[in-house]
């Protein structure tokens, strides 16, 4: 092992750089034909007309939209189009382009800050494992603030590292926790379910100052929320659907961490045959990546187990417990459905509890290069088949933005899907 470690060391430039280019192709190849739905048009919407109507203070609750958890996504939710419309990059298909360019950076930015929790074999093992997950590669060719996970996970996970170094640490964690309620309902569930246990836990050495944080985040999402509640629209907390239990929270958890999540875009029969006709061997290639990750998991469980106890939780192993249970309760307590977009921070504190923890490096590695190998195959596939079909007609990808782009005529139809 340390012949490998060694290695990696010696060779980290090279690697992180071939790492880095190899999954920014899968992420940019046939970017014409990423999907186009309704998320994605008000994307576009925000790029293009975004710096008009901020300039003239009107129609403001333009940036407010409705989300699958049945609470309007909150005006940042495309802040990062409207940047990009501000600044002149008006051209959807030019800011994926650069959004996922810098996605990319900040992965990186990750591991600078995990340096001091995982080895050179577990940074560069975790980059495979993140950069290679297939369905973090398709979500990445995406618009809205959450597609883009990885600038509140950076930010997340800067501070929650920091926390109690100083007060100044503590206020400004506790202003962001509440903040995330106007980027992405989903991240602000995951993220305050986990200081809840921190709470009654006492870990703020500072919980004067955090609470203060909170009020301070609290009233700024409140001021960021009044074009919506002027505009007299209803805020409603629940959608009428059932909540999913904390079973099916599971499930779908170790279908994001595999990847899996991926066949949620191709889910019609009709679609699942024309692909199958394509590549017999596709939906095999998710089970194996399933079933590797699935192995990797419980591995690490019994690692953890063997040698550490749950009186002696560090912070991150703490935070994948608490997402894996908590986080699950509250979505069933407040009754709100599951999808696979929701589990974008429980995917990657599930890769750095499963490389910190695994003690055969070697054998995780192995197991990780097979992962890599074999998403890569399944991403090809996905590309080419998009690509043949201009999309997936009667799937939840639904058409391409080759066909129902701002300047086709058929924007009507593919808004309405």
């Amino acid at each position: 092992m340390q012949l490998i470690n060694s290695f990696i060391s010696n060779n980290k430039i090279f690697l992180y750089l071939s790492v880095f280019f190899i999954s920014l192709y899968l992420k940019i190849r046939n970017i014409e034909f990423v999907e186009y739905k309704y998320d994605q048009y008000f994307g576009e919407n925000v790029i293009q007309n975004c710096n008009i109507k901020l300039l003239n203070f009107s129609n403001l609750e333009f940036l407010f939209i409705p989300s699958s958890s049945g609470v309007p996504q909150g005006p940042f939710h495309f802040s990062l189009e409207c940047i990009s419309g501000i600044l002149g990059i008006n051209n959807y298909i030019d800011f994926l382009r650069i959004k996922i360019v810098f996605s990319q950076i900040i992965i990186f930015i990750t591991i600078y800050l995990l340096r001091n929790y995982l080895s050179e074999l577990g940074l560069f093992t975790f980059l495979l494992l993140i950069l290679f997950n297939p369905y973090l590669i398709i979500s990445t060719r995406n618009t809205s603030i959450i597609y883009g996970y990885e600038f509140l996970l950076v930010i997340f996970l800067y501070l929650i590292l920091n926390v109690n170094k100083t007060k100044k640490n503590t206020m400004v964690y506790g202003v962001f926790s509440f903040l995330t309620l106007v980027f992405y309902f989903p991240t602000f569930i995951f993220i305050n379910s986990f200081n809840a246990v921190l709470f009654f836990r006492k870990y703020f050495k500072n919980l004067l100052d955090f609470i203060i944080g909170n009020l301070i985040g609290a009233g700024l999402s409140f001021l960021a929320y009044v074009p919506y509640i002027l505009s007299n629209s209803q805020l409603n907390l629940n959608n009428g659907s059932k909540s999913w239990g904390l079973s099916s929270y599971w499930r779908i958890t170790l279908h994001a961490i595999s990847g899996d999540s991926l066949n949620f875009k191709i889910n019609s029969q009709s679609d699942i045959d024309s692909l199958l006709a394509m590549y017999p061997n596709y939906l095999n290639l998710h089970r194996i990546n399933y079933f590797l990750l699935t192995f990797l998991l419980i591995l690490s469980l019994i690692y953890f187990r063997k040698n550490y106890s749950f009186k002696s939780l560090d912070i991150l192993d703490c935070i994948f417990f608490i997402s894996m249970t908590f986080t699950g309760i509250f979505y069933t307590i407040l009754d709100i459905p599951l999808y696979p977009h929701y589990f974008f921070f429980n995917i990657f504190f599930a890769m750095v509890f499963i490389v910190k923890n695994i003690h055969p490096k070697f054998l995780l590695l192995l197991v990780s290069c097979v992962f890599v190998l074999n998403s890569i195959v399944i991403i090809q596939n996905f590309h080419s088949y998009i690509q043949e079909f201009n999309g997936a007609q009667t799937s939840d990808y639904g058409k391409s933005y080759n066909s129902c782009g701002c300047c086709t005529n058929e924007i009507k139809l593919c808004k309405g899907q």
